[in-house]
């Protein structure tokens, strides 16, 4: 079940790597990001938790997604495709976290309306980025044009 912690707001985190759930968990943290942190580590469990939101009058739709590309079960663009298929949570916003740099993975990104593609960067200080995007696509709910930066 999904569990807020009294917070409004909250993120679902499709992402299988363990260091990189911490490393989000630390830019989310570093730039006071107010919200609840849901994680999911396939693509199989956040299309599910997706279809489960849809099922339901009651559970909200996640604030955002960050979303890694390269995910066991099911990949990142089936996800996206399954999210903007979404009855109820068509729009939410999403912020890709890949290492990958492919042109194909830019372009897919963009083409399912991803508002930032975030390539993982090796330093941390680097990575604590995330935050700055994170916070700033909350604090407006994800409304604004979609910049599909690659940083």
């Amino acid at each position: 079940m999904l569990n807020l912690g009294g917070r409004a707001k909250y993120i679902l985190l499709a992402e299988d790597n363990p260091a990189d759930v911490q490393l989000v968990r630390e830019a989310l943290e570093d730039r006071s990001v107010d919200c609840a942190l849901h994680v999911v580590p396939d693509g199989a469990q956040a299309i599910a938790f997706i279809e489960k939101v849809d099922g339901s009058s009651t559970l909200p739709c996640p604030s955002l997604l960050l979303l890694d590309l390269h995910l066991p079960k099911r990949n990142g663009e089936e996800i996206l495709r399954y999210l903007r298929a979404s009855e109820r949570c068509g729009r939410t916003p999403v912020v890709v976290l890949t290492s990958s740099d492919s042109p194909r993975d830019v372009e897919n990104a963009t083409r399912h309306a991803a508002l930032h593609y975030f390539r993982k960067p090796s330093a941390l200080d680097e990575f604590l980025k995330l935050g700055d995007i994170v916070k700033d696509i909350i604090e407006r709910d994800g409304v604004g044009p979609a910049t599909n930066a690659v940083v």
